[in-house]
């Protein structure tokens, strides 16, 4: 089965809304034996850099929350869904900024995204086990 751990690029797109897309760049994390996940985005423009909360990989169903770092009072979080295609080399589904302050849980802004990945999980163990060998066999060579 396809996991969300490793490296994605990608961009989000509005709703009813005429802006123009927005780039970022994902890290996710191995996921746990209960489907957990933690991660990072960096977003093009000005909001910067945005922390995973909540995250969560059921099969091929993704959730997750991205929180900007950026202290904003204006800033909410999003909450994304999506769906790991392609054998797990594209993530793509809806977000949604819901906006609890006043006193509604409906979505006040929407939008879909999709991202390509750009490395797995799987290819930064194989080289830190890479690295972990060199090393080793220097220390056999020098210390004999």
């Amino acid at each position: 089965m396809a996991t969300v751990a490793g490296g994605w690029l990608g961009e989000y797109h509005f709703d009813h809304e005429p802006r123009e897309p927005c780039g970022f760049e994902a890290t996710f994390s191995a996921v746990g034996l209960d489907g957990m996940f933690h991660g990072t985005i960096l977003d093009e423009g000005p909001l910067g850099e945005a922390v995973v909360h909540h995250a969560r990989q059921v099969g091929d169903e993704v959730i997750f929350t991205k929180v900007y770092r950026l202290k904003k009072r204006s800033l909410v979080p999003v909450r994304y869904e999506g769906k790991l295609l392609n054998e797990g080399k594209l993530l793509r589904g809806k977000w949604a900024i819901f906006d609890g302050k006043r006193g509604s849980m409906s979505a006040t802004t929407t939008g879909w995204w999709e991202a390509r990945r750009t490395w797995q999980e799987l290819e930064v163990g194989f080289v830190e086990e890479e690295t972990e060998a060199r090393s080793e066999s220097r220390e056999l060579v020098t210390t004999g």
